[in-house]
């Protein structure tokens, strides 16, 4: 299968433009985007960074000022209102507030989508039992959003996003509004239509976290442009890009255990051969005793102040900070050596009093 053969979605050169206060604002600038079929594809910035924008710009619902949108081989710009109407029905959409209508029973949110298809009543109903039934909520066909909670209102808004059998779905921020239990328990109901239905998914988030727990691959937004891209292990393992790092600190809780240690007033008066650590294990290198084999080889005590090992995407990555006292060319070498396996090692520096 060639590469264009395995591309769904194909963003090229886009550029959003907004007029504020009289100027042009780029909400996206210039972008670039390829989506395979069957992946799950998580696009992360803060507030602002335009990602809502550009994924808006996937089905037409914001027109970009420049720049082309295909979609399975078919160019959207370049059909009249009814092919796009129907293009449209490929993509399906959740949001952050679920948008269900409240006057509708859960099973009729789910019918709305099919009204406008010929289908008989009958075959409207199965079919909104049979996707109820698939996100695990049949039995609640005649309750209404109101007698549910969050998580059971996103999963009646999947439902309805299915109703079209898209091949597309995308999420922005449909997870946030959501507690960390309720999250996971809808990213493993993403991640099973992935699988069993072949969905492609393209997940937009300013959380690490949810792009770690689903994604396969991950592009990072600031100002309107992607900073980053690639394999979402790769990008954790070696961000790039000082946001990339934060983001992905953030989400290991690596980030507040340095803040932490570095604060601690006990650090600051280290020795001359003493250097406080920051190692990143990656992959394989992760699951090997290096650190008590470099201690012992190199005659180091290692004092291990913070450790956690996390798998991303099938990969295993560990994150460990400690302190290393010995010879300092022993600890130059035990170093190198842990370079040479493959760890990302960073020196910190503790705080002085004052700072």
């Amino acid at each position: 299968m060639s590469e264009d053969s395995k591309q769904l979605i194909s963003l090229r050169n886009i550029s959003v433009d907004f007029k504020r206060d009289g100027k042009d604002i780029a909400a996206v600038d210039d972008v670039s985007l390829d989506v395979n079929k069957g992946d799950i594809y998580g696009i992360i910035g803060y507030s602002g960074a335009g990602k809502s924008t550009l994924v808006r710009v996937m089905n037409l619902l914001q027109r970009p000022s420049k720049g082309t949108v295909t979609i399975d081989n078919q160019e959207l710009q370049g059909l009249n209102p009814q092919e796009l109407r129907n293009a449209r029905k490929s993509i399906g959409m959740i949001f952050q507030h679920f948008n269900l209508m409240k006057t509708r029973t859960v099973q009729g949110n789910v019918e709305y989508p099919l009204l406008s298809q010929k289908l008989s009543k009958n075959e409207r109903e199965g079919k909104s039992l049979e996707l109820l039934k698939l996100v695990g909520l049949e039995e609640y066909a005649t309750s209404y959003p109101s007698q549910l909670s969050g998580g059971q209102k996103q999963r009646v808004a999947i439902a309805r996003a299915l109703a079209n059998n898209p091949k597309v779905l995308i999420s922005d921020e449909a997870t946030s509004a959501l507690d960390p239990k309720t999250t996971t328990s809808i990213l493993e109901l993403l991640k099973k239509l992935n699988v069993e239905l072949g969905l492609t998914i393209v997940l937009i988030t300013h959380e690490m976290q949810v792009i770690k727990g689903i994604c396969h691959n991950v592009a990072v937004m600031e100002e309107g442009q992607i900073i980053e891209r690639g394999k979402v292990a790769e990008v954790f393992t070696n961000p790039q890009e000082t946001l990339t790092n934060d983001f992905v600190e953030t989400s290991t809780n690596v980030k507040s255990a340095i803040e932490r240690i570095t604060a601690d007033p006990s650090l600051s008066t280290l020795g001359d051969n003493q250097r406080l650590i920051y190692l990143n294990f990656i992959g394989n290198a992760s699951k090997e005793g290096l650190i008590s084999e470099l201690s012992q080889k190199y005659q180091l005590n290692v004092n291990i102040l913070f450790a956690n090992i996390d798998q991303v995407d099938g990969e295993n990555v560990g994150y460990t900070i400690a302190i290393i006292t010995g010879e300092e060319a022993s600890i130059e070498r035990a170093i190198s050596d842990l370079q040479t396996a493959g760890v990302r090692t960073r020196l910190l520096q503790a705080k002085q009093k004052g700072e």
